[in-house]
């Protein structure tokens, strides 16, 4: 089973002894977003009521794995060295049916699953995230159950007409299984956050997080609809967290499940914008019909509107020509008859000034329909009075207290990963009792460029972190030029978003990008039929060199067992995986017998042995030393093979790294043009017998055209994990690992452009 984890007085993961260990693995898998029976993606057109009338009837069961596929695919993610699975699941799987409704037999397939993880050989470490796109995919995304939405007085059969979603599900034609057209009314490839700012979603995330200050009215069974959604998501949580540790205890005995997320990407819904009238100039994404707040107020409420309209250009989101939008009569809300339908179904009594198939905002006098002048706004700066950080400082943290109870109600060892909004800092909890030895900061990061633009760019850049966060006086200043500027730009923006969080958290809380990663369906798919994955290759080497850089633990979204070339992920259009099995052929031919079990931070069974004694203090430069001695790859001691087919851009998501380093990282390389790894760091005090590991994978470094040189020469090559183990001395150390020029080849897309820096070269 792998080994325990720690968190140092550095905040670092670590060991017991206090070795630094690096978590590297995979969101598995985005299925989860959607129900597997029966199977409704987000390319699964909507023909009829039953989409919605049926909804509680759904299962999840089999999503994210069948279970007899689940060894398959666990090894195979061992194959690339990686020890961890950022597991999700949606709101929705679990309490489909309704408040207090859960479905059982999911949280134990799920309990299966996980018992199937811990069963592969050295097992993998696991978190839990309860995870959400846009609210719920009946709002455009994934996560919360078709009920809150009910819950609200919403009528989400009409938030087409009402332009209060959009669903890709509406842009499939029923005959064809296809996209309709190729117009500026067919579905954007990009379009899905903006539901971030449509009626639907901004008003769920208010209610969720600000409710009882904006929505007092909106009293639900003698509850606030903030403390009634709060508290039924937290309780379905805990109820699959608590099964788990009933059913299967061994699990966190055996180290396998490390913690649970607190919530997927919050969002502030309304709160924070200053004028409900006007779409604020600091609203980053701008595409296809953009409402102002106002406007999808009245939208929602049947009145016609004639909207902003934006497009991506290279310069990007620009406005183009104003639509008209006519709901045709329909609302967002429900009528008094529907809702007193679903209030009967579930057992809900409303505050009686709650009225049905009205606006919740018109309800508490941001403004009124009147008879002469028709719709005014009355209280424009009515969500202004929460900024961001008073946001996150106190409508987000009551939330996080909330889950944080009742999570060290049941477990007080494991981590639990504070995850705040998108590239924003999270809240000072410093000196708070909210603040434990078990915290995890939860980052994430995509590069605006890359996700925007579906390219990999090496000319321009954008300091993403940067201009979200305001920390340049005119965005002209976060452009970068040239691919080497470009990648040390994304270096610099996960260390200042580690250094951001350290400020607010302290520095005993480790950083871990839950999420990080790039499309694949780059340059109009053309890597799916010409099989060069270069550009996503120079995206992910990119992401690749910025992590092991600052030494960041992180999971890829994502790994995806249903991928196709064709529909992505299954869900709206996002096509993000590693892996597809539509590319199962695409490295077959360089198959190796690579044994699959995990690098653990506890191996020590020797294969090869090289050593050569010397002081650390020597003052003459120590010679490349290659590893003569060759491997039998059939050896008996690798049971098992790696299948390297259908994993994409193999080259940049299999990399070498520490994965327990006996002292303290300073600075860590791999350069995949000139196939070299460099690590630095400062060795502990006392004896050597305790090495280094090192993931060392044969994909790039043959071990018989290897050549090595360190400060300190004893090594040993464990051929079962593909790890090298390194005895050096205290102090500073480095070792350098490299192909011999002559075997070296070129990889597609570099140019030579992350050449190890000058101040790194040893010598």
């Amino acid at each position: 089973m792998p080994a325990k984890i720690h968190i140092s007085v550095n905040g670092e993961f670590c060991d017991k002894e206090g070795n630094v260990i690096q978590l590297r693995g995979v969101n598995l898998d985005p299925s989860i977003k959607i129900p597997a029976k029966p199977f409704l993606s987000t390319h699964t057109p909507i023909v009829d009521d039953k989409f919605f009338e049926d909804a509680d009837k759904v299962s999840f069961i089999n999503h994210p794995l069948i279970l007899e596929d689940v060894e398959e695919h666990i090894i195979r993610l061992k194959s690339l060295g990686y020890n961890t699975i950022r597991l999700p699941f949606t709101w929705e799987s679990l309490e489909h049916a309704g408040p207090g409704q859960y479905d059982y037999d999911y949280m134990d397939y799920i309990v299966e699953v996980l018992t199937r993880i811990n069963s592969v050989e050295q097992g993998m470490y696991v978190y839990l995230d309860p995870h959400q796109d846009v609210w719920s995919r009946f709002s455009g995304g994934s996560g919360a159950p078709l009920w809150t939405l009910y819950c609200a007085g919403f009528q989400p059969a009409n938030f087409q007409a009402t332009d209060a979603a959009i669903l890709h599900n509406y842009y499939i034609d029923p005959k064809t299984g296809r996209e309709i057209g190729k117009d500026e009314e067919s579905y954007p490839k990009m379009v899905w956050p903006t539901n971030y700012f449509k009626l639907a979603c901004q008003t769920m995330f208010t209610l969720f997080f600000g409710g009882k200050q904006f929505a007092p009215k909106c009293i639900i069974n003698g509850e606030n609809i903030q403390d009634y959604m709060q508290g039924k998501f937290s309780d379905a949580i805990m109820t699959l967290y608590a099964r788990i540790k009933d059913k299967a205890p061994e699990l966190f005995d055996n180290n396998c499940i490390i913690g649970l997320e607190s919530v997927n990407e919050p969002n502030c819904g309304y709160m924070g914008e200053a004028n409900l009238d006007v779409v604020p100039k600091e609203r980053d994404l701008k595409l296809g019909r953009t409402p102002t707040a106002f406007q999808s107020f009245m939208l929602g409420e049947g009145i016609k509107c004639t909207v902003e309209q934006y497009k991506r250009t290279f310069f990007g989101f620009t406005k183009g020509k104003p639509c008209t939008v006519n709901p045709g009569g329909k609302k967002a809300w429900l009528n008094a008859q529907e809702r007193d339908t679903i209030d009967a179904k579930y057992n809900w009594e409303r505050n009686p000034e709650w009225e049905p198939e009205t606006c919740i905002w018109k309800l508490h006098g941001v403004w009124e329909n009147n008879q002469t002048r028709g719709p005014v706004l009355l209280k424009p700066n009515y969500f202004g009075q929460v900024n961001e950080t008073v946001f996150i400082n106190n409508h987000f943290v009551e939330y996080y207290t909330g889950i944080y109870n009742k999570f060290r109600a049941v477990d007080k060892e494991s981590f639990i990963f504070l995850q705040p909004p998108v590239m924003k800092l999270p809240p000072n909890l410093q000196n708070s009792k909210l603040l434990d030895d078990r915290t995890v900061c939860a980052c994430h990061f995509y590069d605006g460029m890359t996700l925007m633009y579906k390219t990999w760019n090496k000319r321009i850049g954008i300091d993403t972190y940067g201009l979200v966060n305001k920390k340049y006086s005119n965005p002209a200043f976060a452009v970068v030029l040239g691919e080497n500027n470009i990648r040390k730009c994304i270096r610099k923006q996960l260390a200042e978003m580690q250094k951001d969080a350290k400020s607010a958290l302290g520095e005993k809380v480790p950083v871990f990008f839950t999420e990080i990663g790039i499309p694949f369906d780059m340059d109009d798919k053309k890597a799916y039929t010409t099989n060069d994955y270069s550009s996503q290759i120079g995206a992910l080497d990119a992401l690749g060199f910025a992590l092991e850089g600052n030494n960041l633990s992180y999971t890829l979204w994502c790994y995806c067992s249903i991928n196709s070339h064709e529909w992505g992920d299954n869900w709206n259009n996002e096509d993000f995986s590693i892996w597809s099995p539509d590319d199962k052929l695409l490295y077959r031919e360089n198959r190796s017998k690579t044994p699959t079990r995990a690098p653990s931070p506890t191996s020590t069974t020797d294969s090869v042995s090289t050593s050569k004694s010397k002081s650390s203090s020597s003052s003459q430069p120590p010679s490349f030393i290659q590893l003569e001695s060759k491997l039998d790859l059939d050896s008996p001691s690798c049971s098992l093979e790696t299948d390297l087919s259908g994993y994409r851009a193999l080259d940049a998501i299999m990399r070498p790294f520490p994965i327990k380093i006996h002292g303290t990282f300073e600075f860590a390389e791999f350069n995949l043009h000139n196939r070299t790894y460099v690590l630095k760091l400062v060795g502990k005090t006392g004896t050597t017998t305790v090495p280094t590991h090192i993931f060392l994978p044969r994909h790039h470094f043959a071990l018989e055209h290897l050549s090595i040189r360190s400060s300190s020469d004893h090594y040993t090559y464990n051929a079962d994990y593909q790890v090298l183990e390194w005895f050096h001395e205290p102090g500073h150390q480095y070792i350098e690992i490299r192909l011999k020029s002559k075997y070296r080849c070129s990889t597609p897309g570099s140019d030579g452009s992350n050449d190890l820096p000058a101040e790194c070269v040893i010598s």
